[in-house]
């Protein structure tokens, strides 16, 4: 919602709850689909016009993990893509700053978050139509009689990722003022210079265009076969609202080229001495390569060996705050460790603790399942070997009883299978972001209280807030880190992990 005439917009004072079923696809099941298929499990971290459906996950859903793990992910980023449309600055607010020739402080803060927002949901879609081709490019048995619905994921996400550019291109950064704002780096979104130039370049890209083209006319020649699949429980809501998704595009060659030569213009007036000709030439090679270079997916500093040593010091209701030394959604997140998860546990450790929890997530909460953890598609319970593939890692482990530890588990468990909150708003508790998992399951218990910091109008946790809190206040006691200089190729524990911790993040600042 928006304040009349005034933006950033106000924080909503109340949204619908949207009640959410548990899914039973384990990440390690996960992972053993994307082992056969080549595909390097996801590290990381709305379009509610295209209907109520997307708001439904269902319970038990037939058919490979992966395709419900893809589809989960697909209606988060649905629904963060109505929440930026919905707080994206309007005609009325722009034509103001226009007109007044400069962005005033409150308004640079806001359309600085807004555009980290736009960013980190256009790295998702782009990460989740290159899973999604690899899945296609090397199908196997398990596979093959999926492949429309894989095509239905991708397409619609496709589809997303050119309705948030067409948002951000020629609706809101319609003036060249606005374009050199987004230009500008965002140094606390870590958000370099030129993200307006590149997206541009992206959009009138020769090899996407024919890309989106020839996913265009596979769609209208599967059309009966697609519409088919709109009682499927993992891609339904995709196939019933296909026409929706595909108001996005305009096959236009006409179209195209228009705004390929308005960007060719907008380079034009930044250089001024190149040559349109070589500047189009530049512009149609290299800038549709982005989604491939996500992360550093392999060799990983945390290995085996490691895991396993951390995995017999870990005591249930430890924190664990990460982070990949390569990673691109890590540039829209504020500081240097950007993740968190929540140590629930093993099945034994649980028993001994006396923690209860209902039929549905015991069936989940086995073998080598422990934390709980926010990812791309949802809240799940996940392994150990799974949360700390990544590159660094801290332990925070908590200074309370065993009673209060119990309940945080059991508060914390509650929220298993919601969908992830790609827009990092601690408002609504119907999804929810890596480190709102910690403070749902902490808050309020025994006297204790996390300060939240207002970041873009809205209430948030970041993973270094939580550190700072540790820190701080002794609440949380840092126990092991790893990872970071003074503990580059060995687990540190001890007196001197709060300094190790501190020279991480803050002396790096």
């Amino acid at each position: 919602m928006q304040r009349n005439g005034v933006w950033p917009p106000a924080v909503p004072k109340s949204r619908n709850s949207r009640l959410r079923a548990s899914d039973d696809r384990s990440k390690d099941e996960y992972a053993v689909c994307c082992a056969k298929q080549g595909i390097a499990v996801p590290l990381v971290p709305g379009m509610r016009s295209c209907g109520p459906d997307t708001d439904i996950i269902p319970a038990r859903s037939p058919g490979p993990p992966l395709i419900t793990y893809f589809a989960n992910t697909l209606r988060g980023l649905l629904d963060v893509t109505h929440s930026i449309e919905t707080d994206a600055p309007t005609a009325e607010q722009l034509g103001a700053i226009i007109e007044r020739g400069v962005f005033r402080p409150a308004e640079d803060e806001s359309i600085g978050f807004w555009f980290a927002r736009v960013l980190t949901t256009r790295e998702n879609l782009k990460t989740l139509i290159e899973q999604l081709t690899a899945a296609v490019d090397k199908p196997t048995s398990e596979l093959e009689q999926h492949e429309l619905r894989l095509f239905l994921i991708g397409y619609a996400a496709a589809c997303t990722l050119v309705r948030i550019d067409r948002l951000l291109l020629f609706r809101v950064a319609h003036h060249t003022l606005i374009q050199r704002k987004l230009n500008e780096p965002f140094p606390e979104y870590r958000i370099s210079a030129k993200q307006y130039t590149q997206i541009y370049a992206w959009f009138v890209d020769h090899n996407n265009a024919i890309a989106m083209l020839d996913a265009m006319r596979f769609a209208k020649k599967r059309r009966k076969s697609l519409l088919l699949l709109s009682d499927d429980p993992n891609v339904g809501f995709v196939a019933r609202q296909l026409t929706n998704f595909e108001s996005s595009l305009n096959p236009s060659k006409r179209h195209y080229v228009r705004i390929a030569w308005e960007f060719v213009s907008h380079k034009w007036r930044r250089r001024g001495k190149a040559g349109a000709e070589a500047l189009l030439a530049a512009i149609m090679e290299g800038f549709g390569r982005a989604a491939s270079e996500i992360s550093a997916k392999d060799n990983k500093r945390v290995t085996d060996s490691v895991r396993q040593e951390v995995a017999a010091f870990l005591e249930p209701g430890d924190v664990l705050v990460t982070r990949h030394a390569v990673a691109l959604t890590n540039l829209f997140l504020p500081g240097f460790w950007p993740h968190a998860a929540f140590y629930v546990g093993t099945p034994e450790q649980r028993s001994a603790l006396g923690v209860q929890v209902d039929d549905v997530r015991a069936d989940l909460w086995v073998n080598d399942v422990c934390t709980l953890e926010a990812l791309k598609d949802g809240v799940r319970l996940r392994p150990l070997s799974n949360t700390l593939f990544v590159d660094s890692f801290v332990v925070l482990r908590p200074s309370r009883d065993r009673e209060t530890i119990r309940r945080a588990i059991e508060r914390a468990i509650a929220h298993e299978g919601k969908q992830y909150n790609f827009d990092f708003d601690f408002f609504t508790s119907d999804r929810m972001v890596c480190t709102e998992v910690v403070y749902r399951a902490y808050d309020g218990l025994d006297n204790l209280s996390f300060p939240l910091q207002e970041r873009g109008g809205r209430k948030t946790l970041s993973a270094e807030d939580l550190l700072d809190f540790a820190l701080d206040t002794g609440t949380f006691e840092p126990v092991a880190i790893f990872g970071v200089a003074g503990s580059e190729d060995r687990i540190a524990y001890g007196d001197g992990v709060r300094e190790l911790l501190r020279s991480s993040y803050r002396d790096t600042a």
